[in-house]
């Protein structure tokens, strides 16, 4: 979505833009021979044939990171929104609480099937900490939610991804983030969470979602939003903190947030399998989807079939027992492995969901898409909900299995 939003900005401003990737025919040398600048992605090996044209003829050669970073200093005021969980959302939420100031906003998704735009005086962006590929940016605010080892194969440890994240503080002239972080940049801190300058104080559920009861600088603010879940009832907070940052009025905030229906594939409604409703969700870390299970009560559901989608084998490696612990009180269906890059070092879908019956619960591992859609109409019969989760190209099982 990212390289997509890239392909806008740079369209939007009148440059002719064309792309490659495997699904759409592949790379070739020749794709890159009239191109004046070259953007690829971390995903992207150094011995790509179109990269290696591209430096043969010396072409402008930017990774993701670089070019995002050379548009945000495009834009007067730059919010950077980062953390292992939730940036999209956070991402879509500050922009919407900024809505009348008509922001850019650079999302790794999108919201209602759209990406955000790319004029105005302010961007919001999403700031990946992969490849430590946020440090391209330099924010006027930067936000960091929260901070926990995700991408094992390019932080060996917790310290190394302390690092990164002391190093986007570092870029930034003021950081909105959790109290308890503070360390990272004690002196240009902006404390949120359940203490600190924007607390969350208190949250009801009311017919449209939940109202949310705010301390901030200026005395204790309510705002209504259309989501679910402590989690987002947080993300909401970090959004007001991050627009009052940028300035923005509390009123122009509350009427922002209480329209925002969601990012896209975050427990999003998408339709009905096997006469039960069936939700998208891109939980694809333990910690999300344990958030995510948890919010499942606050819609009225508690015997969920899981659909889920390893996301790379290097983190169903490092977090086989993560996994096997936020999927253990669920009956889910583990699909084949999303290969986005690395190599499956053993890890499989069969032994997560071997790991999983071990540990007393109820997993099967389905062979393809179309073995899923079967185990689907076969396990749903004593459920309530059926959510296919993960961060691939999962929402092709959607279409087998609605209706």
């Amino acid at each position: 979505m990212s390289m997509k939003w890239l392909a806008e900005y740079y369209a939007d401003r009148g440059h002719t833009v064309s792309g490659s990737d495997v699904v759409t025919g592949g790379h070739a040398a020749e794709k890159v021979r009239d191109a004046d600048l070259v953007i690829y992605t971390s995903a992207i090996p150094e011995t790509n044939v179109e990269l290696s044209e591209a430096r043969r003829l010396g072409k402008k050669i930017l990774t993701r990171a670089e070019a995002l970073g050379e548009i945000s200093r495009t834009f007067p005021f730059l919010i950077a929104v980062a953390g292992t969980h939730g940036k999209s959302t956070v991402t879509a939420m500050t922009a919407a609480a900024l809505g009348r100031s008509d922001p850019a906003m650079h999302l790794g998704g999108t919201v209602g099937g759209k990406r955000g735009g790319t004029t105005g005086n302010v961007l919001v962006a999403e700031a990946c900490e992969y490849m430590r590929n946020f440090l391209t940016l330099s924010p006027d605010v930067g936000v960091i939610l929260n901070m926990e080892l995700d991408h094992t194969d390019c932080y060996k440890s917790e310290t190394e991804l302390i690092e990164a994240f002391a190093a986007f503080a570092a870029r930034c002239k003021s950081v909105v983030l959790p109290c308890e972080l503070s360390y990272l940049c004690p002196d240009k801190a902006v404390g949120v969470g359940l203490t600190g300058e924007y607390a969350l104080i208190g949250e009801e559920r009311i017919p449209s979602g939940t109202r949310i009861t705010v301390k901030t600088p200026d005395g204790v603010r309510t705002f209504d939003t259309l989501l679910y879940g402590r989690h987002n009832a947080l993300n909401a907070v970090f959004a007001v903190a991050a627009a009052r940052m940028y300035g923005a009025d509390y009123t122009d905030i509350a009427d922002g947030l209480s329209a925002f229906a969601g990012v896209d594939r975050r427990m999003q409604f998408v339709g009905n399998a096997c006469g039960l409703p069936l939700l998208s969700d891109y939980a694809h870390h333990p910690t999300e989807i344990s958030a995510s299970l948890d919010s499942l009560s606050a819609l009225g559901y508690s015997r969920p079939l899981v659909v889920f989608q390893p996301h790379t084998f290097g983190r169903l490696a490092a977090f086989s027992d993560g996994f096997a612990q936020a999927l253990g009180n669920v009956r889910t269906i583990i699909l084949p492995v999303f290969r986005a890059r690395g190599e499956s070092g053993g890890a499989s879908s069969l032994g997560l969901a071997d790991k999983i019956n071990e540990r007393g619960g109820e997993a099967v591992a389905a062979t393809d898409f179309s073995d899923a859609a079967g185990l689907v109409r076969s396990l749903s019969y004593d459920r309530d909900v059926v959510i296919v989760m993960g961060a691939g190209d999962n929402e092709k099982l959607l279409p087998l299995v609605r209706g």
